[in-house]
């Protein structure tokens, strides 16, 4: 008996745990948003090991402006995101722009592309990352 409430005490504290770490991850995003830019609704995560890359698919919409911010759960790390067309060419990438956080898009014509966001650890440690999408209000 005292295996099931141990039990459920670590399931009910894994659980609580998760979703602290979610709601911080949110939180991140959501500061790069600002009040300027209304979410998309979708909430592209992914758990990587460091060198690892999570890719999400999205279409980019004639005439509206975007911002896609992310954001990682491990301090010591770095998100590179790259942006691609259907035809695999890059149309942006942080890397350049020493991995900042967020980037404020436009489109001349509705585009269906790949987000793919790798993940670097200076320490190693596998972390958890959210990348949100938003358009101008």
């Amino acid at each position: 008996m005292k295996t099931i409430y141990l039990f459920i005490i670590i399931l009910v504290s894994t659980v609580f745990t998760s979703l602290a770490q979610d709601n911080a991850l949110m939180d991140e995003c959501n500061k790069y948003l600002e009040s300027t830019y209304v979410s998309d609704g979708q909430e592209y995560k992914a758990d990587l090991n460091s060198g690892e890359s999570a890719e999400f698919h999205t279409t980019f919409y004639s005439g509206n402006h975007y911002r896609v911010a992310e954001a990682c759960n491990q301090e010591d790390s770095e998100l590179i995101l790259t942006i691609y067309d259907p035809e695999n060419h890059i149309l942006f990438t942080n890397k350049k722009y020493r991995s900042t956080p967020y980037w404020d898009f436009e489109f001349k014509s509705t585009l269906n592309c790949t987000i793919k966001v790798q993940y670097i650890s200076k320490t190693k440690k596998p972390g958890s990352i959210l990348l949100l999408i938003g358009f101008k209000q």
